[in-house]
């Protein structure tokens, strides 16, 4: 039977449910994956979102049979490409059953669509910069996903991508440390260090008001660390401000930790409570009951995401880094609720990092691989 790829123009059309719907389905049964708020697909949909400003894309749909059988969003980050200096494509929402005439059909359609934006390469799953998720699943599919932060797949999907023809591009590691682990004592001693001699400070915060007076500093930093990273770029103003917004919903204030050197923001550490069990039970609707259990969920959860850490780099080597360990530390020592850790989102090219990590004795968790595909 041919395979119908039909284009979703808005929340409205009739393939449009079928965009929303599909992963539904196909994860009903499992326990590790975790949904995107419904109304955020629609944003996204309706290209309500602030990457619409600058760039274009499309939703499509694959039918087999009358049934949606596929998914995937492919799109042109004109700002990425900037950024990076690079002429790409990107695909991200890809979920199809285990089909390959299915997950060809798609593919087809993104290279198709990428050609005639006169593309060289289509690189995915890739997200929408700050703390989207980009990659696929390649490794810890035990583990449930991270709220929306990572990406949730079954194992084919990666015999599918690969057997079309995608090559790796990045992968991005997840780590876990149980919040037992201690900071080794040289790291601690450089962070007191700094602190004694004044110029450094942690900024700590006890409400949703003061996070959104030093809003714009952070994300300023956040840029200059990370849009140069793989999946990051440089965002617009608007795309700023959506950030923010979509953080301040979910942050608890006292898990996020600022830097300042003579009062000016040089480093952060974003901390959050992990959720995903209340919006598992939501299926991405929000409403009074889903309301009531993600509230419920940030007493009961003994798990903290680490989803954001970073240092200008003119500040790396200057113990900074030490200093954010630390506050990593002092952080689980004050919620001794949280028997859990999971840092997110750590790029194979951040080599420091990666090394911090595994001195507090972290442990690779899940890896997620960024593919390419050259036209």
């Amino acid at each position: 039977m041919a395979i119908d790829i039909k284009r979703v123009e808005h929340s409205k059309s009739p393939y449009s449910r079928h965009f929303i719907n599909l992963p539904h389905m196909i994860y009903r049964n499992n326990e590790n994956w975790v949904p995107w708020l419904l109304n955020e697909m629609k944003t996204f949909i309706n290209k309500k979102h602030p990457l619409f400003k600058h760039s274009n894309g499309e939703f499509y749909v694959a039918m087999k049979d009358g049934s949606p059988r596929g998914r995937i969003f492919v799109f042109e980050n004109t700002r990425y490409n900037k950024t990076h200096n690079m002429k790409s494509a990107h695909f991200y929402f890809l979920d199809f059953y285990d089909d390959t005439e299915v997950s060809t059909a798609l593919f087809m359609a993104a290279v198709d669509w990428s050609k005639k934006r006169n593309c060289t390469s289509l690189l995915g799953p890739m997200g929408f910069g700050g703390v989207t998720g980009g990659g696929l699943l390649i490794d810890g599919y035990e583990h449930r996903a991270s709220m929306s932060m990572m990406m949730y797949n079954f194992p084919y999907y990666r015999d599918h991508i690969e057997a079309f023809g995608f090559t790796k591009y990045l992968d991005n590691f997840s780590y876990y440390l149980p919040t037992s682990a201690q900071l080794p004592p040289q790291l601690r001693d450089a962070s007191d260090a700094l602190l004694a001699k004044g110029d450094f400070n942690v900024m700590k915060f006890t409400s949703k008001k003061e996070l959104t007076e030093v809003a714009d500093d952070v994300i300023n930093v956040f840029l200059q660390t990370l849009s140069d990273h793989a999946g990051n770029y440089e965002l617009t103003r608007e795309e700023s401000d959506y950030l923010v917004s979509s953080l301040l919903q979910v942050a608890d204030p006292e898990l996020i930790k600022i830097i300042a050197y003579k009062k000016n923001v040089i480093g952060f550490l974003f901390g959050f409570h992990d959720l995903s069990a209340a919006l598992q039970k939501s299926k991405g609707k929000m409403n009074p009951l889903s309301i009531y259990r993600i509230m419920r969920e940030y007493k009961k959860t003994d798990w903290i995401l680490i989803n954001g850490l970073g240092v200008l780099p003119d500040f790396q080597g200057l113990g900074a880094n030490a200093v954010l360990y630390a506050e990593l530390e002092k952080t689980l020592r004050e919620h001794p609720e949280f028997k859990h850790l999971e840092m997110v989102q750590i790029q194979e090219t951040t080599v420091k990092m990666l090394n911090n990590v595994k001195t507090l004795m972290g442990r690779t968790y899940k890896t997620h691989r960024m593919y390419r595909y050259d036209i």
